[in-house]
């Protein structure tokens, strides 16, 4: 991925660190703050993201590499099945993870009396926090990816993507502006920075999916179309047939 260094290899996945990243320790160091607290939390973010890798490898889903960057971390595979049982199992996957740290985390606080006790108890926050913001239904983010999955169990995989990814740019709307009134309010300036950045990610990202998925069935229609002598409009509306026969063979049942 450009603008980032590997750093090593986990389960044969390619760890690489953004240089925006590396800048933002670096300020803090400058600044007097000490980094732990940020290279605790993206530890986590990091073991986020292998939870979704593993599950992916697990259905033979090649991973790329994971990268680490300022906004969190993102696993590249090579391609995710359009269906909706694994990418539900892999959208889930990093978010369980968080919650199994919290829980983790909660289990040693109430066994400590002494100060670590405090320490243990904002890395549960912590990991809650980035399981349940994750789950928000905000396409590329996983909640919104199970939001997709579900959307397209009948088959309709860039109908369920276009979908998805209009409620995600609402969501991107909505913790922009929310963002920009914690900011005219002086309230958190740090957070709503955070909230715009997040808002502004979350519409980018969907964007390159929805062309990706676009360009994706578009060559499918397309080659169809060259092995078949049928149209590539022909072809869809054969498959939106068969889509329908299917569900009322299923609703007998």
């Amino acid at each position: 991925m450009n603008g980032s260094i590997r750093i090593g290899s986990i389960f044969g996945i390619t760890l690489r660190l953004h240089v925006l990243l590396l800048v933002l320790f670096g300020i803090l160091i400058i600044a007097g703050e000490s980094p732990l607290v940020f290279a605790i939390l993206f530890g986590c973010v990091l073991l986020h993201e292998l939870g979704h890798s593993l599950v992916a490898m697990a259905f033979g889903i090649r991973v790329v590499d994971i990268t680490l960057w300022p906004m969190g971390g993102m696993a590249r595979m090579s391609q995710i099945p359009e269906s909706t049982r694994i990418e539900t199992l892999i959208a889930l996957a990093g978010p369980a993870v968080n919650f199994l740290l919290a829980l983790l985390g909660l289990l040693a606080a109430g066994s400590i009396q002494y100060p670590p006790r405090e320490a243990f108890q904002w890395f549960s926050f912590v990991n809650l926090v980035l399981g349940a913001f994750n789950l928000l239904p905000a396409f590329p983010m996983d909640g919104g990816r199970v939001l997709r999955a579900l959307l397209g169990w009948r088959g309709d995989w860039l109908k369920a993507t276009e979908r998805a990814i209009w409620i995600g740019r609402w969501f991107a709307i909505t913790l922009c502006l929310f963002g920009f009134g914690l900011w005219r309010l002086g309230e958190s300036v740090p957070l709503a920075l955070t909230l715009a950045l997040v808002g502004v990610f979350i519409w980018w990202s969907g964007n390159a999916e929805l062309a990706s998925v676009r360009a994706r069935h578009a060559w499918r229609a397309a080659a169809s179309a060259a092995r078949t002598g049928f149209s590539a409009e022909e072809i869809a509306a054969l498959e939106r047939f068969r889509g329908r026969i299917s569900d009322s063979q299923r609703d007998e049942r």
